[in-house]
């Protein structure tokens, strides 16, 4: 691989994960904007809109943006090809939207909901390939500092509107697309002398086989992520999706350790031979589990005290759901990284089919405990859901690479050998720092 070398996966994830906190810190305080200037209705036209445009946008990506990932982390050669075919898919992404909205549909859907996702959905496609490219080559720094200017513009653009006393739903969405239009210039200008100037094509068969095998596992996240709500909003009162939006935010903070592990992992693992991927894998899946749990119970607890000082007695039932959500979290870790093994060896099928397993016992579970118990039978779900998926991906993990479930498990003396390791190198590394 001609990527730069970078620091330790240990050091890296604790700053992305730093990063990416205040990033998500950021973009609670424009969620409590929003809900100033717009109250109910407006901040859920927004909120529809973003999901719907991500939705969509996942949708359209058709598993792209991991298969980026992948090939330019195998070489970062491709890197100007990607961008080029990103911008002209996008391109076409929006002529399509452009059309569609125009098109006059007597439907009870407002028009300033279908305009702004049509507005959105391209630049999230464009964007999101871009962030993808920024992995593969390992920028992963560049990813997180870009990402956290953003929620910063955003904030600073609500505040001027809240300042001025500008509280329509045209105005709060012009400022979401241009904030999203601002990153992805910021993505396209970074990227612009990443990567070597050679244009080199991937092996377009290999890179389509990819991105289909990686859309089935991508198309059920997304309906895991939106499937709880959308039954909570039609089985159950409408305070409880509320309830549960506020809780989704605890486990969204856990499942960020996971989710910045897999980031940094993966373009260090494409290629490897099968034996390394998978020692790096289950030392991964052991270390990304202790600190997940330990982590969610923390946030869990800390949210009894947070939800009603913060958002208000009426939301005090979302302490006890968001606790249930970052158990799950915790439950789901494993299975989580074990999916790198197949990523790395090109086989993204695999975490796949584990994917669509747990998203379908989700659905089934919501459906059964959802009107009976709201926001926190949903909970429930997405914890059985979760823990199914990991037992999933741990049986299939053990059958590819041979190895049995305690060495997946338990934790071995390499472990802390490495970890002696990787503390001493951090040490070292903060003390040149300090002596410069």
């Amino acid at each position: 691989m001609t990527q730069q070398s970078q620091p330790g996966v240990a050091r890296l994830t604790v700053e992305t994960y730093a990063v990416r906190l205040a990033t998500l810190g950021l973009m609670v305080i424009s969620a409590v904007l929003q809900a100033r200037l717009l109250g109910p209705e407006g901040k859920g036209l927004v909120a529809a809109a973003l999901s719907w445009s991500a939705l969509i946008g996942g949708i359209a990506l058709l598993g792209s943006d991991s298969a980026v990932i992948y090939f330019v982390a195998r070489s970062a050669r491709h890197t100007l090809w990607m961008m080029r075919a990103g911008l002209m898919y996008a391109v076409g992404i929006a002529l399509v939207a452009l059309v569609l909205s125009g098109i006059q549909i007597d439907a009870l859907i407002d028009r300033r909901l279908i305009l702004s996702v049509a507005l959105l959905t391209p630049v999230f496609v464009l964007t999101t390939l871009l962030n993808a490219i920024c992995v593969g080559l390992n920028r992963i720094r560049l990813a997180n500092v870009i990402n956290a200017v953003s929620a910063l513009l955003y904030v600073l653009a609500l505040s001027v509107l809240h300042i001025a006393g500008i509280d329509h739903v045209e105005s709060v969405m012009a400022t979401v697309l241009g904030v999203q239009v601002a990153v992805l210039l910021m993505f396209a200008a970074a990227l612009r002398h990443a990567g070597p100037a050679e244009y080199a094509a991937p092996d377009r068969a290999a890179l389509a086989r990819y991105s289909l095998q990686a859309f089935r596992g991508n198309l059920a996240g997304l309906l895991f992520l939106r499937s709880s709500l959308i039954i909570i909003s039609g089985t159950a009162p409408i305070a409880q999706a509320g309830i549960y939006s506020i809780a989704v935010v605890f486990a969204d903070v856990a499942l960020m350790l996971p989710n910045t592990l897999i980031n940094i992992l993966l373009p260090r693992l494409a290629g490897q031979d099968p034996v390394s991927v998978a020692r790096r894998v289950t030392s991964a899946a052991r270390h990304a589990f202790a600190g997940t749990l330990g982590l969610g119970l923390l946030l869990g607890g800390s949210a009894f005290v947070i939800v009603p000082f913060g958002f208000g007695e009426a939301f005090r039932p979302a302490a006890a759901v968001a606790l249930v959500l970052c158990v799950g979290a915790a439950l789901g870790t494993p299975g989580m990284i074990l999916s790198l093994y197949f990523n790395a060896l090109e086989q993204p099928g695999t975490p796949a089919t584990a994917a669509w397993i747990g998203c379908s016992v989700l659905i089934a579970a919501s459906l059964a405990l959802t009107p009976l118990f709201g926001a926190i039978g949903a909970a429930m779900a997405v914890v059985i859901a979760r823990t199914t998926t990991t037992l999933v991906m741990m049986v299939y993990f053990c059958r590819a690479s041979r190895l049995n479930w305690r060495t997946l498990l338990l934790f071995q003396a390499t472990d802390r050998t490495s970890n002696d390791r990787r503390i001493h190198a951090i040490y070292e590394q903060i003390v040149r720092s300090r002596r410069a």
